[in-house]
């Protein structure tokens, strides 16, 4: 006995084409299905007709019996949403489609409300092959649960839906994944209490240790591996959150996922690595600025200006405001322990596109004292002493590089300061991967970075100049 809607209907060749990977199936479809026996010459002809279709939202079984259950309730619906889907329910036949991810296939149900019958097949791409509703299917059972899971948290009905799924299926390593999901969502501050959630199934994992999160990566399901390695960000764990993190790829992982994954290599500097998560998750999410941001400050690093240019378009196109980037570009980059062409690229390229912001936010001045205060007293005297040395030396050489699209001969001097400033790692250490800079390295890195300001806010270069006196200076105090 095959469906009564047949394999060759349009709906189920929709399916196949999702199946084969070119979209991605909804969860859940009803659709109502009526037979009606027309008298031909030869005989009767038996002739289906599908009275209405409907993807389920917010629902899904967790076995093969509840979707049997399912369908017998009539979807568990109130009757004002019974209405809305009078064209399905007022059928004979309640047909549904469960899509299983972990098995790539439907489990396809035609429930009979006339005769009161179930009858269930999985869809294959080899065919359909009948299910006996009178025997357990364990496998089969397991592949609804994790697709629950994977359906995200509106089926899952919540932090009370999934402590009355816990009560039913007990600790499964799925449903305890699906509950640090739901906590890191709701609570992101407080990644210890998390953890002990998460003891629930592994209760080796500790915050002081990467081996046991990184041991687990090939052990647990995969999507149960990515709520793991967002825990692992969260606790500072960067090289176990990105084992695990990597685990994305094989199944239906949340964005933020991606996201995680994104700052778990740029932590590592595996900025490709860092770039191709975050192309993959604004690709998901093109309406998020934050992650248009990222993605700017990992080209910058890259030293990818173009395709920097498209990063800061989209990033301003997602609402992202130019005083949030200047903000984080003082406070959260520029302490940050960069190798010095990355410095050099964001402080130059960057600074040169939020001169007003900076200069709204912090002038010159305000950076050096706020780096003085931030050092020993005697670092802090050499700065001071050759900050005072500079200041004419800087107002002249701004006088020297023409007009400019700055208001005031003050601002363009202050711009210079800044990017100089910024260049130089006042407030940071140097990169592990480089052995201590020299004061001229500093100095030279310095002024590429006021050569791309000027490629920009003046057209022009100054790599045909030599390092000027007073940069010389700042970077000596610098360098300490």
């Amino acid at each position: 006995m095959g469906p009564v809607l047949g394999l060759s209907h349009d709906w189920h060749r929709a399916r196949a084409l999702q199946r084969s990977g070119k979209g991605k199936p909804p969860p859940l479809v009803a659709a109502g299905l009526d037979v009606e026996l027309v008298p031909r010459a030869t005989g009767y002809e038996r002739i289906v007709k599908v009275g209405g279709m409907a993807i389920v939202f917010g629902a899904f079984p967790p076995s093969l019996a509840d979707f049997v259950g399912f369908a017998r309730a009539r979807l568990f619906l109130q009757p004002e949403q019974a209405r809305a889907l009078d064209p399905v329910l007022r059928t004979r036949i309640l047909a549904l489609w469960a899509w299983l991810p972990g098995l790539r296939q439907d489990c396809y149900l035609e429930f009979d409300r006339a005769t009161d019958e179930a009858h269930a097949w999985c869809l294959m791409p080899d065919g359909a092959h009948q299910l006996d509703l009178s025997v357990e299917q364990p496998a089969l059972d397991a592949a609804f649960l994790e697709a629950l899971v994977l359906t995200g948290p509106t089926s899952w009905g919540g932090e009370g839906g999934l402590g009355k799924l816990t009560e039913r299926f007990g600790n499964h390593h799925l449903l305890v994944a699906a509950r640090v999901a739901e906590r890191l969502d709701r609570r992101s501050r407080d990644p210890r209490g998390t953890l002990e959630l998460a003891h629930a199934a592994w209760p080796r994992l500790s915050e002081r240790d990467e081996t046991g999160w990184a041991d687990l990566a090939e052990q647990v399901h995969p999507w149960a591996a990515v709520q793991l390695g967002r825990l692992a960000l969260r606790l500072g764990l960067t090289r176990a959150a990105r084992v695990l993190l990597m685990r994305a790829d094989g199944t239906d992982a949340p964005p933020i996922a991606w996201f995680d994954l994104g700052q778990a290599n740029e932590a590592l500097d595996d900025l490709p690595a860092a770039v191709a998560a975050f192309v993959h998750y604004v690709g998901i999410r093109a309406s998020d600025p934050d992650g248009w941001r990222r993605l700017l400050i990992c080209r910058l690093r890259q030293g990818d200006l173009q395709v920097a240019d498209e990063a800061l378009r989209r990033w301003r196109e997602a609402g992202g405001k130019d005083d949030d980037l200047a903000e984080r570009l003082i406070s959260q980059v520029m302490p940050s322990r960069m190798r010095l062409h990355e410095r050099a690229a964001i402080s130059g390229w960057l600074g040169a596109r939020l001169d007003g912001p900076l200069a709204a936010s912090l002038t010159a001045e305000a950076l050096v004292e706020a780096c003085c205060n931030a050092v020993d007293p005697e670092r802090a005297e050499a700065l001071r002493a050759a900050w005072e040395l500079a200041r004419p030396a800087i107002a002249e050489d701004a006088a020297r590089l023409g007009e400019a699209d700055l208001p005031t001969l003050a601002a363009r001097a202050d711009a210079l300061a800044r990017t100089a400033l910024l260049a130089l790692p006042l407030l940071a250490r140097p990169h592990p991967a480089e052995e201590a800079p020299s004061a001229s390295d500093l100095a030279g890195n310095a002024q590429r970075a006021l050569s791309l300001w000027c490629e920009f806010r003046l057209k022009l270069g100054l790599r045909w100049l030599a390092v000027p006196q007073w940069l010389e200076r700042l970077a000596a105090a610098a360098h300490g």
